[in-house]
């Protein structure tokens, strides 16, 4: 990754500064601290971000492209999430408990990510209070959104399930093989074929 030396490093200051502040409204000082520690970074498509069994040491967010959160069960892969412009990624539990991931992050396109190191982040957190009230903020719509994506699994029918994400992230199904899709949903690539043709 390459560390953002000053704002002309930055190819879309204006995208990402509009992704923070539609996260949570930020003050300048605070967006500034945060880019001060940004890394961007360019990957290709199929490149992996985050091995199995590895530490997860950063988070961020995408300003372009797409990233699938997968891991293996049963030695099937098993998607997590996709993550488009404007999401974060990030193997929860293998930053914050500093253990390796069971996830996989790979980009589905060129992608393009601004990633803030843990190191860097946490001491950022320690001396900045709004920062720190920033990322309990990004924990609590994480938390929201993981919620919601475990009901529509235990609760929803293969149909209301494909309708949800045609509705929420309709940019998805133009993007990402049908394959992966259905392992999203939690149903069978058949399924997924006559639920497409239902529709």
């Amino acid at each position: 990754m390459k560390k953002i030396q000053n704002m002309k490093d930055i190819q879309n200051t204006k995208d990402i500064n509009t992704i923070l502040q539609e996260e949570f409204p930020l003050s300048s000082k605070a967006i500034d601290d945060l880019l001060s520690i940004a890394q961007i970074s360019q990957l290709k498509k199929y490149q992996t971000l985050l091995k199995e069994g590895e530490v997860c040491d950063c988070w961020g967010y995408i300003t372009k492209g797409l990233l699938r959160s997968f891991y293996f069960k049963d030695k099937k892969e098993i998607t997590e999430y996709f993550s488009t412009e404007g999401d974060k990624f990030v193997s929860i539990e293998s930053y914050y408990r500093r253990v390796p991931s069971t996830v996989i992050i790979e980009a589905l396109e060129p992608t393009e990510i601004y990633a803030f190191q843990y190191d860097e982040y946490e001491e950022l957190c320690k001396r900045n209070q709004e920062i720190a009230h920033f990322t309990r903020k990004v924990l609590e719509s994480s938390l929201i959104g993981f919620q919601h994506r475990l009901d529509s699994l235990l609760f929803e029918t293969a149909y209301r399930k494909y309708q949800y994400l045609s509705k929420t992230i309709p940019r998805i199904m133009l993007r990402v093989p049908s394959l992966h899709i259905a392992s999203y949903l939690g149903i069978t690539p058949e399924t997924l074929s006559r639920v497409r043709t239902r529709r």
